[in-house]
C-alpha cells in the first residue's frame, strides 16, 4: 500500500519542520489532474523530505532561516514490495522520503536561499536539470521587487527528440537538459568552460528560454531566472501553475 502523509479537511496538509520567528512557510498547491510526490534537499535538511500530494491538495512546511535548498515534483510513483520508486524524478531512496538524496534528472525544480532576520532571500525556477513539470513560485508578504519565478508552459511540447525522456505507454513525460543528456562543458559550464564568459548560452538552452523566459535556462541564466525578496517574505509553490 502506498505510503501517504494524513489528508485532512480539503484536502489540506499542513507539517511545520522548524519553528522560530523567521522560519520561512512554503505552501505547496497541486494543480495537476494526477497525484505528485514532491521532495526537498537542502541544508539543514528538512524534517519531511518527501510527502504524497493529490491533485489540488495543499500542503505547507516552514524552513528555518538562514536555508538553503530545493523543492522538485516527482510524478508516477509506486511502493511495490515496500520499495518506493518513481519513474520521473526518483531520488533512489527507495523510501516516501528522498533522506539527503537529490532527485535524478530530468526535473524541474524550485531553488530557494532564505536569509536570517528579513534579509534578502534569493529564489528561481530552474530547467538546467531539466524539466518535468509547469511550476511556479510566488512570494507573499515580502518588501522589494518579490516578482513571480515560473516556468508556465509545457516544454514537454517542443522538447528536441535527442532530449525527450519517454514514459512506459511511450508518450514525453520530460525534457532532459543538454548538460545532462550530453555532459559536455560547454552545456555544463565545468571546466574548462565555467565562467560565464566562456559558457554563453547554446541553442539547447534557448530553447527553454523562449518557452519560459522566467526561469533558469542553464547555468549562467541569473539576469533573466534568479529573483530577490526581502522582509521575511512566505512563499507559494503551485506545480502546473
Amino acid at each position: 500500500m502506498m505510503k501517504t502523509l494524513v489528508v485532512v479537511l480539503s484536502l489540506s496538509l499542513t507539517l511545520l519542520s522548524f519553528g522560530g520567528a523567521h522560519a520561512a512557510t512554503i505552501s505547496f498547491k497541486n494543480n495537476c489532474p494526477y497525484t505528485i510526490w514532491p521532495a526537498s534537499f537542502g541544508n539543514p535538511q528538512l524534517s519531511t523530505t518527501g510527502f504524497e500530494l493529490p491533485s489540488q491538495a495543499s500542503f505547507q512546511l516552514e524552513t528555518p532561516a538562514p536555508w538553503s535548498g530545493r523543492f522538485w515534483a516527482r510524478t508516477g510513483c509506486t511502493d511495490t514490495s515496500g520499495k518506493f520508486v518513481c519513474e520521473i524524478a526518483d531520488c533512489g531512496s527507495g523510501q516516501l522520503m528522498c533522506n539527503g538524496k537529490t532527485g535524478f534528472r530530468p526535473a524541474t525544480l524550485a531553488e530557494f536561499t532564505i536569509a536570517a532576520g528579513g534579509g534578502q532571500d534569493y529564489y528561481d525556477v530552474s530547467l538546467v536539470d531539466g524539466f518535468n513539470l509547469r511550476m511556479s513560485v510566488t512570494p507573499k508578504d515580502g518588501t522589494g521587487t518579490c516578482k513571480v519565478s515560473s516556468c508556465a508552459a509545457d516544454v514537454n511540447e517542443i522538447c528536441p527528440s535527442v532530449l525527450q525522456k519517454r514514459g512506459s505507454d511511450g508518450k514525453v513525460v520530460a525534457c532532459l537538459s543538454a548538460c545532462a543528456q550530453f555532459g559536455d562543458p560547454k552545456y555544463c559550464c565545468t571546466p574548462p568552460q565555467e565562467t560565464k564568459e566562456k559558457c554563453p548560452p547554446t541553442n539547447y538552452s534557448q530553447i527553454f528560454h523562449d518557452k519560459c523566459p522566467d526561469a533558469y535556462s542553464y547555468a549562467y541564466d541569473d539576469k533573466k531566472g534568479l529573483f530577490t525578496c526581502s522582509g521575511g517574505p512566505n512563499y507559494l509553490m503551485t506545480f502546473c501553475a
